[in-house]
């Protein structure tokens, strides 16, 4: 099992980049995997330097050793997601949930839809399976409490920091009768796609 950071590399440059490195430092810290921040940012300039122009997907993989190896290509764009409503595994371990590793059996789907929006056993909103979710109702916009029930985002807390984005929680029954009242609109947030529609399949 590898722990990953999936990043937006636009024109040479790497948003919330010191975000990633907490995360994955605080997870290699929670792991016992070995994590070298100075062979981390050797490895993100030299990937930098042979992209200065376009925008990717990056992905960077880290072993139990300190390993690195990574994946880019161009980012595909895409605006607009689809989602549906989908219960938690609770059998699965927290680390798996609370950590971003290659152990994603938790979050499998049959992709009617291209997105699952994860709610647990009281009834509470989640995350989606790849990213956090944004809820705007009045003019505001929310996200889910935090209590070690699913992966803290990039994208949430760069938000959460400059005072754009506020806590509160919903659960599966109110958000499913404010979305068929168009009380409230839903997006899903992540450091790749930034800020997405979506659109949730009652």
């Amino acid at each position: 099992m590898n722990l990953f950071e999936t990043m937006r590399l636009e024109n040479g440059e790497i948003p919330r980049l010191q975000y990633h490195i907490n995360r994955i430092q605080q997870s290699c810290g929670r792991l016992g995997y070995a994590f070298s921040k100075e062979n981390w940012l050797h490895l993100v300039k030299e990937i930098i330097k042979n992209h200065q122009q376009g925008t990717f997907r990056l992905k960077i993989e880290i072993d139990k050793t300190g390993d690195m190896n990574y994946v880019i290509k161009p980012l595909s764009q895409k605006s607009l997601f689809t989602a549906k409503f989908q219960q938690v595994q609770t059998h699965y371990n927290e680390r798996y949930i609370i950590n971003k590793t290659t152990e994603r059996r938790h979050l499998a789907h049959n992709h009617e839809t291209d997105l699952i929006l994860l709610y647990d056993e009281k009834g509470k909103i989640l995350e989606f399976d790849i990213g956090n979710i944004m809820i705007e109702e009045e003019g505001t916009y929310n996200t889910p409490s935090y209590d070690n029930d699913f992966l803290l985002g990039c994208m949430r807390q760069s938000l959460i920091d400059e005072g754009k984005l506020s806590i509160k929680n919903y659960t599966k029954t109110e958000l499913s009768e404010k979305l068929t009242n168009q009380q409230v609109r839903i997006y899903l947030l992540n450091s790749l796609r930034e800020v997405a529609d979506v659109s949730i399949y009652l």
